[in-house]
């Protein structure tokens, strides 16, 4: 028998018929590579059989959760900050009820900024300020003299 169809067998030990077995236990018996392969597939076995035969004990549940959740490790510091900015952030990028909110915040928000820049739009009324008195007939100005900051207009008279 080759290596080849031995290695093919040892996966089926269990439920190789006996003259299959016997053939196998021959090549197994001359091959170390293929006994090794067959010892590891048997004692695999038995831990299985072994390992399914487990009871547990009533302590065996009674502190488990406590134990798995001290040994799992909290994640970084900064993890968890990232984590924190990116979920407040999310609130932002993600539009409640879909594109029209945003339309209409733009809208508001254009419409708020054109009437604070135009006065006029909102107040038509008498508005306090700077008031000028200065009356400038056809004729032409005969001079202007700047009396401590305060300019003096003369006109020509009719």
């Amino acid at each position: 028998m080759k290596c080849r169809k031995a290695k093919k067998l040892v996966l089926s030990y269990a439920e190789l018929k006996p003259p299959q077995k016997e053939m196998l236990d021959d090549h197994v018996n001359s091959c170390p590579s293929c006994s090794y392969d067959l010892a590891l597939y048997l004692e695999s076995m038995n831990l299985l059989k072994e390992g399914s035969q487990f009871e547990e004990s009533e302590e065996f549940w009674k502190g488990y959760r406590v134990d798995v959740k001290r040994r799992i490790l909290p994640p970084p510091f900064w993890s968890r900050v990232k984590t924190r900015v990116e979920w407040l952030t999310s609130l932002f990028r993600t539009p409640i009820l879909g594109p029209v909110p945003s339309y209409v915040f733009s809208f508001a928000l254009i419409a708020l900024l054109t009437l604070s820049l135009y006065p006029g739009f909102l107040f038509s009324g008498n508005r306090e300020g700077f008031r000028n008195n200065l009356v400038v007939y056809e004729g032409g100005l005969l001079s202007a003299i700047d009396n401590d900051g305060v300019t003096i207009y003369t006109l020509e008279g009719r």
